[in-house]
């Protein structure tokens, strides 16, 4: 039996010679470079004094060093608007009966743009579409159940990956969908839901033996129970959409009538749909997620009125106060921390590598894996860049008399066959991840950090914790858009309804 794998992932290192450098590092070297031989041909002392100023500027304005491959002045910046934001209590939110500030309707910080728009879905219901008024992006979340590859027929999981495969290709000749995000999020439930859906559908009419014998079973097997919810959220850029809408109304009309085609595509890559998010549910979503002690409580209804009756409202979704430290985020009564993907698995990427990050455990974790699909005509254009670099990588370590690593070489192997199946079809596109665990108890901060790096190190990928930026991975992590690798906000002539 062979093992079901998945397209190839590598990092994208753009045409630089060095490994850490980016494109725009090496061609500032390269800019200081040419300027120094130019100025040797004039005069050397002119060239000995320019090098003396300009070695040292690039030494700590270009080299990157560490974990998160920032250079010394960028890493300066970083802890100067941290240490301003800190200072000027920018970090910090209050929403209670004594703050000084009205927050509105808006969550703290980078998610303080999502407003929801409550729309019908086209089939007598409603549905939820978040809109980001910085970037003017239009995100729709659907509820998906997984069936799994574990028990799954050779067959039939060969179906799955090929049609998964297929769907992301398509992505790029949708040229209005931005991105798209697969959102895992699992904690313990300690068995009442288990309890409740077993117990619940005991028909009257079974034998005494039979409710005897799952009575019985069933509350010994309560712990190993975990509530998971699987989404995949679809982001929309109205301002690309054919002809463009003018309008909320028009801007929603198009999305959902794109979403029957997506979700008939789920479904063939063994992810049945349940059902499109509600306003309701995504309120009591965020809201457990903010306050994780009242998390069995706020889920245990779909209805859109709270227990005292009242109907829900956006409000009701956000913290009452925030806080936190460079390591750690605080909301209400959840303690959290972040991180970010740093290198994906190398080799195969089988189809059951990041089980182990995603499989629920002792703690709350919610996992966010973001798509970004090149277009269409754009995707050839990277893969050469991609295949130009490797080359150029390839002479430079020839010219300066240094061996090539084997990382390297497979590195560029990779290159042209991801450029020789693009040709042939496959999609191309950008993976990134983000996780995210929560604990009400502090005390028990570490052990959940040590459970999700060891799960990680399981899944053959590496983490870095997002110090300095717990709080804006926390909302990037919900999976509604908010991309850190793009701009959190854009200008007014690019943005839709703006």
């Amino acid at each position: 039996m062979t093992a079901t794998t998945f397209g190839r992932l590598r990092q994208a290192r753009g045409r630089s010679f060095v490994r850490n450098w980016t494109g725009r590092q090496t061609a500032i070297v390269a800019c200081v470079v040419v300027a120094l031989v130019a100025v040797l041909q004039i005069s050397r002392t002119a060239a000995l004094l320019a090098s003396l100023v300009s070695v040292p500027i690039l030494a700590i304005a270009v080299i990157p060093f560490g974990r998160s491959d920032r250079t010394l002045v960028d890493r300066a910046l970083w802890i100067g608007r941290g240490w301003r934001s800190r200072a000027e209590g920018s970090d910090q939110f209050a929403a209670g009966p004594l703050s000084t500030v009205d927050r509105g309707d808006s969550l703290p910080g980078v998610a303080g743009p999502l407003l929801p728009l409550d729309v019908e879905d086209g089939r007598g219901g409603r549905q939820i579409l978040m809109w980001n008024r910085r970037t003017g992006l239009m995100s729709a979340r659907l509820r998906v159940s997984p069936v799994g590859l574990a028990l799954a027929d050779d067959r039939d999981a060969e179906t799955w990956v090929s049609t998964y495969g297929s769907m992301l290709a398509d992505f790029g000749y949708k040229r209005f969908i931005d991105h798209v995000s697969f959102d895992v999020e699992s904690s313990p439930t300690g068995g009442v839901n288990q309890r409740d859906y077993t117990l619940g559908r005991i028909a009257p009419t079974a034998p005494a033996i039979c409710k005897e014998i799952l009575h019985e079973l069933v509350p010994r097997r309560g712990a190993t129970t975990a509530d998971v919810s699987t989404c995949v959220t679809v982001h929309f850029d109205p301002s690309k959409f054919t002809p463009k809408p003018t309008d909320l109304t028009e801007a929603a009309v198009q999305v959902v009538r794109w979403l029957p085609g997506i979700e008939s595509a789920l479904s063939s890559s063994g992810a049945a749909v349940r059902g499109r998010a509600t306003t309701a549910w995504v309120i009591r979503r965020m809201r457990a997620q903010f306050d994780p002690a009242i998390r069995g409580d706020v889920l245990a209804s779909d209805s859109p009125v709270d227990d005292d009756g009242e109907l829900l409202s956006w409000r009701d979704a956000g913290p009452i106060r925030t806080g936190g430290t460079d390591n750690v985020y605080r909301t209400d009564s959840g303690h959290h921390v972040s991180w970010v993907l740093e290198a994906p698995p190398e080799g195969i990427f089988r189809s059951s590598v990041l089980l182990p990050l995603l499989a629920p455990g002792p703690f709350y974790r919610r996992v966010s894996i973001v798509y970004r699909p090149y277009g269409a005509a754009e995707a050839a254009d990277v893969l050469e860049n991609e295949v130009t670099g490797g080359t150029l990588r390839a002479f430079w370590a020839q010219k300066t008399k240094r061996d090539e690593t084997q990382r390297d070489r497979d590195d560029r192997a990779k290159a042209r066959a991801d450029t020789r199946d693009e040709s042939m079809g496959a999609g191309v596109g950008r993976f990134t991840l983000y996780v995210t665990t929560t604990v009400a108890n502090p005390d028990l901060l570490d052990t959940a950090v040590a459970d999700v790096e060891e799960r990680a190190g399981t899944s053959k990928i590496r983490l870095r914790r997002a110090r300095g930026s717990q709080a804006a991975m926390f909302a990037v992590s919900m999976g509604w858009g908010i991309d850190p690798t793009q701009a959190l906000g854009r200008p007014g002539t690019e943005r839709w309804g703006a």
